[in-house]
């Protein structure tokens, strides 16, 4: 079996679904109108075309689509529409599929006076953006790699040297990918849709395999952040998916494509279950996948993957896979480095998850009362051996002094300036200051039957509260509502939380009231705009006070 056996019947549900679209083509942005007419070419090729049908319906709705994606395109090349205004990168993204398009419309040119026509206006597309896309530049990291790839695809239709020049430029750079196998934006949906398959096709197109040692080492990290639920650990990505699961689906190609090059068993156990899985636009991944021969070929035979402890040191990420439980630590955020939450930032302030069974604790966070500056973000990850981690954060900030004779003016006219949490025009920088600080440490020991956290304060008298956020449908025992915040609480003994089969158990609760309140303080960046970054789900609150020592075990049932 190949993959497009595998997610064939997805691919033949969406095409029949854009059968019956009677959606406006005009409140269509440019991507999706190319990747519906992709869609429907993939499936007419899938069908098996003969004779010299003008009016294939498949065809013809497809062609509809790129007429209204032509009128899209602006004089220099680019595409209107979206807040990335003529955008060569998110026209590159389009691009690639319209020469895919192109490809799998090749052998019915000279046969099929429908798709030669329809093959005639995708080309006149590609040669319209090719200009833009040879000069244009980029916002992001994986931009680039989005540009090369539709540079080569450009190519591979029309061979121009200057196009491999300019995929060269992009190359010399050097893949964003670090020695754990993580691209720069650590996000498992970059990688699974536009790094990973970019290098792939630079690999064939260029015909230089080393590019294919990217996509490889990515795979291996996709692996070893795999969970049992067949997401991808996303907690430390720098991207949009930082927040929520995302699922296996979107690398079944590479997965395939890889396990079938290099014999991978452990590759093959899971695109076997990638391919049928949920994905974006699955008839759109298949078209693309009849561009790729090697995708017809059957998986090896399958293993399964290594238990064991996987570390990702530049992204401080460590993920304990066991048979039936998972344990994710993260000490990882940008935010204590550059001291602000924004978009290209791992902004998560989630330090563990634990998986065991039906039930999935997806995030536990820890908030202080501490000068608006937000929830424990741990900037250390040290492994102690023996199950046993430890995560380490010190938070400061200060009261300023009088300005010294000579920085003071007559008129009060000082520099607007930024001091860390705040701006104001006090000229900060010209002050000394008095300092307040809180050191937290949370001690983690992977047990056999439990995940036992040891909260250690140092430094400033403030309460905290640990959040647990559980995946939604499952039922608590043993908690109460905080009359103040009414938040959830366990003020004393163990608490549980049952979904499906599984419990998973935690405590002993340590008290709750004024001096304790159960609360979530996402931080001032949020906070000032009325905004949170709770997580969904069920949540529950365990309270505590600085400084001092407090023990909560996380029991996972067994």
């Amino acid at each position: 079996m190949g993959f497009l056996d595998a997610v064939g019947p997805a691919a033949d549900a969406e095409a029949a679904r854009l059968r019956l679209a009677d959606d406006d083509p005009a409140t269509l942005q440019h991507r999706e109108l190319m990747a519906r007419a992709l869609t429907l070419v993939g499936a007419w090729v899938r069908s098996g075309p003969g004779g010299t049908d003008h009016h294939d319906p498949d065809l013809a709705t497809a062609h509809g689509w790129v007429r209204h994606l032509a009128a899209r395109q602006s004089p220099g090349g680019t595409f209107v529409g979206g807040d990335n205004v003529l955008s060569p990168p998110d026209s590159a993204f389009t691009v690639n599929d319209v020469c895919d398009a192109l490809q799998l419309l090749a052998p019915y040119r000279d046969s099929v006076p429908a798709a030669a026509e329809l093959a005639d206006d995708l080309d006149a597309i590609v040669r319209r953006a090719a200009p833009a896309l040879l000069t244009g530049g980029v916002h992001t990291p994986n931009h680039r790699w989005e540009i090369a790839a539709a540079l080569a695809r450009i190519h591979r239709l029309h061979p121009d040297a200057a196009l491999v020049a300019r995929i060269d430029e992009w190359l010399a750079e050097g893949p964003d990918i670090d020695a754990d196998g993580l691209w720069s934006e650590r996000s498992p949906n970059y990688a699974a849709a536009v790094s990973c398959p970019s290098f792939l096709v630079l690999a064939e197109v260029l015909e230089r395999p080393a590019l294919l040692d990217p996509v490889r080492r990515s795979l291996d990290a996709t692996l070893a952040l795999l969970l049992p639920d067949d997401t991808v650990e996303t907690v430390q990505s720098r991207r949009q998916d930082q927040s929520k699961p995302f699922g296996i689906g979107a690398f079944a190609p590479l997965l395939w494509h890889v396990a079938v090059l290099d014999g991978r068993a452990d590759l093959a156990a899971v695109a076997a279950r990638a391919a049928v899985a949920e994905m974006w636009q699955p008839g759109a991944v298949a078209a693309r996948a009849m561009t790729d021969p090697i995708l017809a070929r059957p998986l090896p035979e399958a293993a399964p993957l290594p238990l064991g402890t996987a570390h990702f040191a530049a992204a401080r990420v460590v993920h304990v896979r066991e048979a039936d439980r998972s344990v994710v630590l993260f000490a990882g955020s940008d935010v204590p480095a550059t001291g602000h939450v924004r978009s290209g930032l791992a902004n998560s302030p989630t330090f563990l998850r634990v998986l065991a069974g039906d039930v999935v604790l997806s995030d536990v966070r820890l908030s202080r009362e501490f000068f608006g500056l937000g929830p424990f973000r741990p900037t250390v990850l040290d492994d102690l051996g023996d199950g046993r981690f430890r995560l380490t954060e010190t938070v400061s900030a200060g009261y300023h002094q009088p300005l010294p004779t000579a920085a003071r003016r007559s008129d009060g006219a000082y520099e607007l300036g930024d001091e860390g949490r705040f701006s104001a025009s006090m000229a900060f920088d010209a002050r000394d200051q008095d300092r307040v600080s809180l050191t937290t440490t949370v001690e983690v020991a992977v047990t056999p039957d439990a995940v036992v956290l040891d909260v250690v304060t140092e430094g400033a008298d403030v309460p905290w509260s640990l959040q647990l956020t559980f995946r939604a449908g499952g039922t608590f025992s043993g908690v109460s509502t905080d009359a103040a915040t009414r938040e959830r609480v366990l003020v004393a003994g163990d608490g549980r939380y049952r979904a499906g089969s599984s419990s998973i158990t935690f405590g002993p609760g340590n008290g709750s009231g004024p001096e304790q309140p159960a609360f979530y303080a996402p931080g001032q960046d949020y906070a000032f705009l009325g905004g949170t970054d709770r997580p969904d789900g069920e949540h529950v609150q365990v309270t505590g006070r600085s400084p001092g020592r407090t023990r909560i075990r996380i029991g996972t049932g067994r």
